[in-house]
C-alpha cells in the first residue's frame, strides 16, 4: 500500500488544497504548534481539508530542553487538540541542534515516550517524526523502533526511489514536492492509518469519560462581534489594546465549533475561542459605520480599525489607537473627505464613515 500525501506549516500560507487534491494526494499531515505555540493556519488547515474529505493527521514542534518545558508543550499541543479526532497520529517532531548539544539519547528518547503516552492518554493516537540520523544516533533506537508509529524523514527526491532505511515506518517522507508553485513536503502512508486510527479510537476512548458535549458556537458568519477584555488569539498571543474597542466581522468558526475567525473588510484578525467574543449591538455597530455624521474643523476623533486612507491607501497600526483632531472637513463635492492631525501636522486623509467623534 502506498497513500500520497503531503505535510505542511504556517510555512505554505495560504495553501492551495483543490490543487493538492487534484495532484493525488489524499491526507495532510499538519503542524499543529511550535513550542508552547499553535500555528497560526492550523484552523484554517483543518477547515480546507474537511472541506475536500481529505485524511488529515498532525505534529508538534517540540523545544523543549527539559521535563517542565515539555509538560507545559504537551499541555499546550493537547488543548489544542482538544475535540479534535485526526484520522493519522499526532507525531512528536524533536530537531534542534540545541537538544543534540544539552540533553543525552536517554533524555530524548525519554521525552519522545512521555509525548506519545501522554496523547495517547489524552485520547489521540501518536507517533514519531525523525530521520536516520536521529534514530541512529540521538535516539534509543531500540526503545522506538517496533513499538511507536515511526514516519521517517529520509529524502531521494523522488516518491519512486525508497528509502534504503527500514525501521518499520509507517510513513515516510521522501522530499520537496510541488503544489501551484509552492513547495511542499511529500509523504508517503504504507498502511490505512483512517481504518487503524478508528479502531484505535475505539479500543482506546471507548471506556474513557464522555466529554461534555461542546457548546454550539453561536455566531456564525457575518456576525458583529466584540473580543472580551483580556481575551488571547487562540494561538496565545496578546491583542494590541484597541482589538478590544474594534467591531469586527465573523469570517470563519472552526470545524469543532470552539474557535471563529473575526476580521475586517474580508481581512482576517485572528483566531479566537468563541467564549471570548460577544454579539455587537446592531444600534452599536451602526454607530460606528454612520456616514450621516458630520464633522467641524476641531473635532476630535478616533479612526475605526481597518479604514484605509481616503484613496485606499493603508495606515500604520498606531494610528488606530491615538486621538486626532479634524483639520479639514469636506473638499468641494467630496462631504465625506476628512483631514486628521494631531499638533497642526496631517497625518491622513480619511472618510468621515472611518472617524468616530470623542
Amino acid at each position: 500500500m502506498r497513500i500520497k500525501g503531503i505535510d505542511i506549516s504556517r510555512a505554505q500560507e495560504k495553501f492551495d488544497f483543490t490543487a493538492a487534491q487534484a495532484a493525488g494526494n489524499k491526507f495532510v499531515i499538519i503542524r499543529a504548534g511550535i513550542g508552547k505555540d499553535e500555528d497560526s493556519y492550523f484552523r484554517q488547515n483543518i477547515i480546507e481539508c474537511a472541506k475536500r474529505g481529505l485524511a488529515y493527521g498532525c505534529y508538534w514542534y517540540i523545544t523543549a530542553l527539559d521535563n517542565a518545558e515539555l509538560d507545559s508543550q504537551i499541555k499546550a499541543c493537547i488543548k489544542v487538540l482538544d475535540n479534535e479526532k485526526p484520522s493519522y497520529p499526532v507525531f512528536f517532531d524533536m530537531e534542534e541542534q540545541k537538544q543534540i548539544d544539552n540533553l543525552t539519547s536517554k533524555v530524548r528518547t525519554d521525552m519522545a515516550v512521555k509525548f506519545c503516552k501522554s496523547l495517547n492518554e489524552a485520547g489521540l493516537p501518536s507517533g514519531i517524526y525523525a530521520n536516520p540520523s536521529w534514530l541512529e544516533s540521538y535516539y534509543q533506537k531500540e526503545r522506538l523502533v517496533g513499538k511507536y508509529d515511526i514516519w521517517l524523514a529520509h529524502w531521494t527526491e523522488s516518491p519512486d526511489y525508497q528509502s534504503r532505511f527500514d525501521y518499520g515506518q509507517k510513513m515516510w517522507q521522501w522530499g520537496i514536492d510541488s503544489i501551484a508553485g509552492k513547495d511542499v513536503d511529500g509523504d508517503i502512508c504504507f498502511v490505512d492509518y483512517p481504518a487503524i486510527t478508528a479502531k484505535w479510537y475505539k479500543e482506546n476512548c471507548g471506556d474513557m469519560p464522555e466529554k461534555p458535549e461542546k457548546p454550539v458556537n453561536q455566531f456564525k458568519k457575518g456576525d458583529s462581534v466584540r473580543v472580551k477584555r483580556g481575551a488571547r488569539f487562540t494561538n496565545g498571543v496578546e491583542p494590541y489594546s484597541y482589538v478590544y474597542d474594534t467591531i469586527y466581522t465573523v469570517q470563519q468558526v472552526s470545524v469543532s465549533g470552539k474557535e471563529t475567525l473575526i476580521g475586517i473588510t474580508g481581512v482576517p484578525t485572528g483566531w479566537l475561542y468563541a467564549e471570548n467574543l460577544y454579539k455587537a449591538e446592531k444600534a452599536e455597530s451602526t454607530e460606528n459605520n454612520d456616514t450621516t455624521q458630520k464633522f467641524a474643523v476641531g473635532d476630535k476623533v478616533k479612526v475605526n480599525y481597518g479604514a484605509k486612507t481616503y484613496n485606499g491607501g493603508s495606515l500604520a497600526l498606531f494610528v488606530y489607537t491615538n486621538v486626532y483632531e479634524v483639520m479639514q472637513a469636506g473638499s468641494g463635492d467630496r462631504e465625506d473627505y476628512i483631514v486628521i492631525g494631531q499638533g497642526g501636522q496631517v497625518t491622513a486623509a480619511v472618510r468621515a464613515e472611518d472617524l468616530k467623534k470623542i
